[in-house]
């Protein structure tokens, strides 16, 4: 004998499905809204108001209005020396800061970390409250201030464009075309990256390597990924070149990840 769940039965579970299904996105969009919150605020307070290049600094006392208090500010000839975003308040924020990463243009902007592992930054805010959309961060095995022969960050691909998701555009020849560096900024000092090779890493047989047994073990590497990059770079580097390796999910390709290899620059070697 066939049995039939009565109809009021089958509306009450599709209404209790609904219902969890709300709830899910409706907290899922809650934490993009707060993460958005925090970002904006962190980015109030490091970003530092900078004069033009080309204007003479006679005035030893010019002054800014705070963003954050209102309150009007002397600015001294050595603040204007600075790099643009103020570390020594973001230190306040978390020891964790290493760096900044900005990609003028798009919606990467944002501070990197780093922590005792490479997951509690994979869903927390700068701040470290909890937040699914997370926070940039550097590689626990690197040694945090960029020194290394390869320094790799991680970022989320987001479906609301922020986070790393524009690194994904590097996959076409005419955006490195037209973003042929990003902005690296750390507390000693400023630096571009210069992309070398965007490429697809498959995940389930790779991990990073953090020491070569030798520079053409190591130059090999960079070759590889210069080999089959998503991109034709000008880029010239060597033994003595540092890299950073911008990594984020990527879903045209199964099981892998999107690597951006960049090398690291003094903001001169560049030609505008």
């Amino acid at each position: 004998m066939k049995y039939k769940l009565p109809f009021f039965m089958i509306l009450i579970v599709s209404i209790g499905g609904s219902v969890v299904m709300g709830q899910k996105l409706f907290t899922a969009l809650r934490e993009y809204k707060e993460g958005e919150n925090i970002y904006e605020e962190i980015s109030e307070i490091a970003h530092i108001p900078t004069p033009t290049a080309s204007i003479e600094i006679t005035n030893p006392e010019i002054t800014e209005i705070s963003p954050t208090t209102g309150a009007e500010k002397k600015i001294q000839p050595e603040e204007m020396k600075r790099g643009p975003i103020d570390f020594e308040s973001l230190a306040e924020i978390s020891p964790d800061i290493r760096g900044w990463i900005r990609l003028e243009g798009t919606k990467v902007d944002y501070p990197v970390m780093q922590s005792r592992d490479n997951d509690y930054y994979l869903s927390r805010a700068v701040n470290g409250t909890w937040n699914k959309v997370g926070t940039p961060f550097m590689d626990f095995r690197n040694k945090g201030d960029f020194s290394d022969r390869m320094t790799v960050i991680y970022g989320h691909y987001m479906g609301d464009g922020s986070m790393f998701t524009d690194i994904h555009n590097y996959k076409r020849q005419k955006f490195y075309d037209e973003h042929p560096y990003i902005n690296l900024y750390t507390p000693d000092g400023s630096f571009q990256i210069l992309p070398v090779a965007g490429v697809y890493q498959n995940v389930e047989y790779w991990d990073f390597t953090f020491d070569y047994e030798s520079d053409e073990a190591f130059l090999r590497q960079i070759d590889n990924w210069n080999a089959v990059s998503t991109f034709n770079s000008d880029t010239e580097y060597d033994a003595d070149d540092r890299f950073v390796v911008l990594t984020l999910c990527t879903y045209d390709v199964e099981n892998s990840r999107f690597l951006l290899v960049g090398k690291i620059a003094e903001p001169d070697e560049f030609v505008y």
